[in-house]
């Protein structure tokens, strides 16, 4: 993507931003990911004083994030409040008595991040600003009313392979562009690894996908993804549709 292409995305994003929020405090949930650092630098050539910034850190959490966190924020001028949510987690594991399963586990904490965030919103009367992208959107590759829970989505119309190239032309330090995708949600995690390929290949097959392309020209498995999350992007079914 080159400069010219990125400065009207951010452009139309700020405006976007500026129009939605009204002025009102910016909640948002940086993981060192390519993604918010994305959001929290767009969200930073507004108002700096409205934005609340949080890193939730447990023990997954490799070292190297905290000195990327330390980068994006000389970046961005914003100061990100640190702190664990370890404790948190436990609490929950033994309550519950959670064993083994690391998608629950992991689905258990994106959705004390969330409810974090939403704390914070209710106590600064603000918006919690949503890092999701389009290729995790349209394959479902985020967690129902964890990290897929927020009041605007600011990305959500990029593909995952074009957020590098906003990324550059924003500033975002070199050593987050560069490191594997990731939700941090156990240790050595990666978003590819997962998905079975790489995000520009994916990217590849979700074009194809909203294009209309034959079925048998689409990897079954891409297709696969977006069938099964289609519950993730619609209101959950009420018998109000029926009025």
């Amino acid at each position: 993507m080159d400069s010219g292409v990125a400065g009207n995305v951010v452009s139309d994003a700020l405006i976007f931003l500026e129009k939605r929020t009204a002025g009102k405090p910016l909640i948002i949930a940086v993981s060192t990911g390519i993604d918010s650092a994305v959001v929290l630098m767009l969200c930073a050539r507004m108002d700096r004083k409205s934005i609340h910034a949080y890193f939730m850190h447990d023990e997954a959490t490799p070292e190297s994030d905290f000195l990327d966190l330390a980068e994006l924020e000389k970046s961005s001028g914003v100061s990100v409040e640190k702190f664990s949510i370890a404790e948190i987690e436990d609490s929950f594991q033994k309550t519950l008595n959670v064993k083994g399963d690391r998608k629950v586990l992991g689905n258990l904490k994106a959705r004390i991040r969330m409810s974090i965030l939403y704390y914070f919103a209710n106590l600064y009367s603000g918006m919690v600003i949503g890092t999701t992208n389009r290729s995790e959107y349209l394959t479902g590759y985020f967690t129902k009313y964890g990290d897929g829970a927020c009041d605007l989505e600011p990305i959500l119309h990029l593909y995952k392979s074009e957020i590098k190239g906003i990324a550059r032309y924003l500033g975002v330090p070199d050593s987050i562009i560069r490191k594997s995708p990731s939700a941090g949600l156990w240790p050595g995690q990666t978003d590819e690894a997962e998905l079975g390929m790489t995000y520009d290949q994916l990217d590849i097959e979700l074009r194809k996908a909203e294009e209309g392309s034959n079925r048998s020209e689409v990897s079954e498995n891409v297709l696969g993804l977006i069938r099964e999350s289609e519950h993730k992007r619609r209101l959950p079914p009420s018998l109000l549709e029926k009025w």
